[in-house]
């Protein structure tokens, strides 16, 4: 705008000035939200994944006021931030002790005893007697060892006549006319799916010990292993959909060939957890992230329902009449979001502050009963997220609602119903982390064998997913599991004989 262009008109001026101081600060507050948003992700990308806060990091240490100045909230103990020990005795008692190896490991002994000759007294030459053993122990590994497995049948025939020959039946196996025995395909689905090696790497290091196995051949055998062990998954799911709380969740898997969608596009593992006694973990592979999914694998149960802040869930609550359940530790996240950004910092350390103290509470009451929880819950935990409500109602109107404090703060408001529903009953859990870590295994494996070549491959990765976190959350070996499971399942005939290849300690 040239000189000649403004007006003489002063009101107007002032109104130009005004307009353009605005426009001006506008543009710096979206210039500082979109800072604060490259520096979240790189911080995402780079820093540390925890969002645990110490009371240092926060600033708290007897300050209960960093709640409210009324508020009753205990705070961290004196003697959790400072200790009045010298330096050096800290550092002494910090000094981890080396692990105890297990007593169930084989023991072979190696005796270092004295010459013959050295076993007298050197002052009057007295024959030395034993008085004591000093014992040290070091943990041996044998690497992978391959044997073969001959099974003879013995064939009889008439000596008089050639028409009578009998030869006993072969032995039933997970895989007959297969070279593979149910300890092989037990090892090659725990590498894979628990300790995240793709079977280019297991050829690889079977070539090592002398054995010949193609990944086109072991990609063959999971298949056709997860498909026979079918009923024993309904069986679990049976027993899943009849619990009355469940928490469930989703992660992106890519699948090459999938009809009607290029191999670049996401499909999605959905996974159900039944916690408390005999804890259950589904598996689900899905091409779509639509709510259809979830009415399709939650059909038939009623009760306490635990999920994100995704909208996919809304329906099946609805149809179903579920109790929707929100997630504190993505309420959580948020507030740590924000505390890691310039602009958002104060709102994350407030945030986090108050779930410091509610997840303190957790922490004191986790061996608490069920009825002894939900008390502490509605004395304690009610009053915080009451305060908290209240905080998070009074900024939401003074924060720019895009911005990554805004977006924490508007995360508890909308959710908030669901956030305080697991103050309601004691069995229930302040957060969805038990579906999420769960999870996890699943997105660590996929970072090492990437996709699923095919949708019978995806299904194959749900089932086993689904038996091995199962048999760890009932604490089961998952190899030694497996493989009983897979020697005993080509005899399972009856509901009873399936019920015995559970990994729970004990049916109820």
């Amino acid at each position: 705008m040239s000189e000649s262009e403004l007006s003489n008109n002063i009101p107007e001026l002032k109104k130009i000035i005004i307009d353009q101081h605005n426009h001006i600060s506008e543009q710096d507050k979206l210039i500082k939200d979109l800072k604060d948003k490259v520096n979240l992700l790189q911080k995402k990308q780079f820093a540390p994944k925890s969002e645990v806060k110490s009371s240092e990091e926060l600033g708290v240490f007897n300050e209960a006021e960093e709640l409210d100045k009324n508020s009753d909230v205990e705070s961290e103990d004196d003697e959790d931030n400072a200790s009045e020990e010298p330096e050096e005795d800290v550092k002494k008692k910090k000094k981890k002790k080396r692990p105890r190896l297990p007593d169930n490991l084989p023991r072979e002994e190696f005796i270092i005893d004295l010459d013959e000759k050295d076993k007298f007294c050197a002052h009057d030459g007295s024959a030395l007697v034993k008085i004591g053993e000093e014992i040290s122990e070091k943990l041996e590994i044998v690497p992978a060892k391959a044997k073969v497995k001959k099974t003879i049948r013995i064939i009889y025939g008439c000596p008089c006549c050639d028409e009578s020959i009998k030869t006993p039946p072969p032995p039933a196996t997970i895989l007959p006319k297969s070279m593979a025995s149910a300890s092989l395909v037990a090892y090659i689905v725990i590498a894979k799916y628990m300790d995240g090696l793709p079977l280019y790497r297991q050829e690889a290091i079977f070539i090592r010990i002398g054995v010949e196995l193609t990944r086109q051949s072991m990609a063959r055998w999971i298949i056709k292993v997860s498909v026979k062990l079918m009923p024993l998954y309904n069986l679990l799911q049976d027993l899943l959909l009849a619990k009355d709380y469940l928490q469930m969740d989703e992660s992106y898997v890519q699948v090459l060939k999938e009809d009607g969608k290029k191999a670049t596009s996401k499909s999605f593992m959905w996974v159900r957890h039944a916690p408390g006694i005999n804890p259950i973990i589904l598996f689900n592979y899905s091409p779509t992230r639509s709510g259809e999914v979830p009415i399709e694998l939650l059909e038939g149960f009623k009760g306490h329902l635990q999920v994100d802040g995704y909208d996919g869930y809304a329906r099946v609550c609805e149809e179903n009449k579920l109790i929707r359940l929100g997630c504190n530790d993505h309420g959580r996240r948020k507030f740590d979001e924000a505390y890691k950004t310039s602009g958002g910092k104060d709102i994350g350390k407030k945030g986090l502050i108050f779930y410091k103290a509610l997840y303190k509470i957790e922490d004191k009451i986790e061996k608490f009963s069920p009825t002894e929880k939900l008390k502490v819950r509605q004395v304690e935990s009610k009053k915080i997220l009451t305060e908290m409500k209240a905080w998070v109602d009074d900024k939401r109107g003074k924060i720019t609602p895009k911005s990554v404090g805004g977006k924490a703060i508007n995360y508890f408001y909308n959710e908030y119903k669901y956030l305080i529903g697991y103050l309601e009953d004691g069995k229930l859990n302040i957060s969805n982390c038990g579906v999420e870590n769960k999870i996890r295994p699943f997105a660590i494996g996929r970072k090492n064998w990437l996709f699923s070549a095919s949708v019978d491959g995806a299904d194959a990765s749900a089932m086993f997913y689904s038996l091995i976190e199962t048999a760890k959350a009932n604490d089961q070996e998952p190899f030694d599991w497996l493989s009983k499971v897979l020697e005993k399942l080509p005899h399972a005939n009856t509901l009873e004989d399936y019920e015995a290849l559970l990994p729970f300690k004990k049916m109820i």
